[in-house]
Formats: structure tokens, sequence, C-alpha cells
């Protein structure tokens, strides 16, 4: 059965994969791509190596390896990032009919502009930035935001459905847009609840009973059964999100407001507070369950009863 699923799995990709971007959830995103199938590039060699000895091919350089895929994927920090390897290499590799698929989270405006040098190139580009942490990457259940012509998402569906479900959301810039929406509100929600678990505590009740009440009331969500056992051990670190990443979003939010002329008042002052609480000594890489706590005990006080 096993053999089956694989071969089936190589039927339905049927192209040459280069995967660049081994970070926490790229290493577990490549994974889930058939060895026989994929090269794999990360700017520092270490992973690298690990990848190689599982089967995937590693190319000489990276313009090479660009050139030899029929789909390139960029799973990396932010523009910045994608820019630096773009400059390494990607950028130069590009060529006629290649499909260059950036599931970063970056600005929207970013791109805007890889969207426009791909199409230089006589490449396509499309955007497909993830929803969800370390455990739906390797999984393979991750929420995938697409956005291109239907043409060119046609041609990587069966790729990007080995990372999670699809939802196609418009052209690149809005995909990216809606991811920062997503993150946007997930980061209140972070923050709401992580702010009040200190106020449970000096109340004398329990985290347990009060997450099971949330979760079963009209602001019940998923993330607090994923988060739950952070909030109730008060282990933050080993970060699924780190704290610093949100903060990276939030500051992508707010920055694409103001070019738009909007003024966003509530997200600035989040921004603010995970900006705070990143900085910390103690929580700097802390998970952002606990972005509220790290705020609210300084020097880390929040974890010195686990």
């Amino acid at each position: 059965m096993a053999r089956s699923g694989r071969i089936m799995r190589k039927e339905a990709l049927r192209m040459k994969i280069l995967f660049v971007g081994l970070g926490q959830m790229g290493r577990r995103m490549a994974t889930r791509l058939n060895a026989d199938d994929t090269a794999v590039w990360n700017r520092s060699s270490g992973i690298v190596q690990e990848f190689k000895e599982k089967g995937y091919s590693v190319p000489t350089n990276l313009s090479d390896g660009v050139r030899d895929a029929d789909v390139v994927i960029t799973m990396l920090r932010d523009q910045e990032a994608v820019r630096s390897v773009g400059d390494r290499g990607l950028f130069s590799g590009l060529r006629p009919g290649q499909v260059w698929v950036d599931m970063t989270t970056g600005a929207p405006q970013a791109a805007d502009s890889f969207h426009a040098l791909a199409a230089s190139q006589g490449a396509t580009f499309v955007a497909a930035p993830v929803v969800g942490t370390l455990g739906p990457a390797q999984q393979g259940t991750l929420t995938v935001l697409v956005g291109g012509s239907d043409e060119n998402i046609a041609k990587v569906r069966p790729v990007l459905e080995r990372f999670g479900t699809l939802h196609v959301v418009g052209t690149p810039r809005q995909a990216l847009v809606m991811k920062l929406v997503v993150n946007t509100v997930l980061a209140y929600y972070m923050d709401a609840v992580s702010e009040c678990l200190p106020v449970l505590d000096a109340e004398h009740i329990s985290r347990d009973k009060a997450l099971a009440l949330l979760a079963q009331s009209s602001v019940a969500a998923p993330v607090i059964k994923g988060k739950g056992q952070r909030w109730q051990s008060k282990h933050y670190d080993q970060a699924e999100f780190p704290i610093e990443l949100l903060a990276k979003d939030l500051d992508l939010m707010t920055n694409l407001a103001t070019q738009s002329g909007w003024d966003l008042p509530g997200v600035s002052a989040l921004l603010t507070l995970f900006r705070q609480a990143s900085q910390q000594e103690q929580s700097r890489h802390w998970d952002m369950a606990g972005v509220g706590e790290a705020l609210a005990h300084p020097l880390g006080q929040a974890i010195s009863d686990k």
C-alpha cells in the first residue's frame, strides 16, 4: 500500500522541483515532496546535508538548480530574504516555462515586483503563503492561500496540495494581503488570551477550566486547543511561531495600511506590544502564545513556577 501511494505521488507531480529555504517551516514542508523529484537549497549548509542523506538532490549552485527545475518554491523569512536569495542566483536562473511559487509571508508590494521580474524572464509567478505552524507543516495540513492566474495555479496544484488545503484568493498581491489579515487577527487573539492569564491566576481560576470554557464559548477558535497546553504549562520555549515573527507580520500590515492611506491604531498598538516582548532577553525566542505574559512578568517571571 505504501509503495502504491508513493507511485501515485510521483505520477501526480511529474515535474522537477527546487525547494529553497529550509528553516523550521521549510524543512518540514520539503519533506512532503518526493526526494526523487526534489532538489533543495539553503543559505546555511548544515540542514542541506541531512536532506542529501535522505536522497534529495543538492545543486552545486543556486542558479543551476533554478534552471534545472520546472517549479521553484521559496519559503523564507520575508521579502528581503527572498531578494537576498534572488541575488545569489534565483533571479538569474529563472527561464521561460517555469513557475516560481513564493510561499514567504512578505510585503504584498513585493509580490507585485516578483511577478513582474518573473514575467520579464518568461517565467510565471504564484504567491502561496501558508497558515499554520510546525505540526501542520509536518503533517501536510496547512492552509495555503494561493494567488495567481488559474492556468499557473493549475500547473502547481498537485505540488501545493502536498502541503495542505488550497484556497485561491486572487492575485499574488491579494494572497499576501489575506495572509497578513489572518496573522493580524491571530495576534489580537494571542495577546488577549495571554494578557488575561495572570488575572486568572491572581483570582485562583484554573487555566484549564478557563480555556475549556473559552473553547465552548462564542469566541471559540481552534487556536485555543492548539495553544492550550502552552498556556496551561507556561512553557513558551521551542516556539512554533515566535513572537518576533508575528511582530514582523504586524509591521508589514501597518506599512501596507500606511501606503494605502489607512490608520490602524489597534494594530499599531499590537505591534508595539509584540516588539517589546520579542526584545526582552527572557522572552526573545518565546512562542507567540506567551506575548502577554512576557510583558506582564518582566525578566521571565511568568515561567518561574513551571
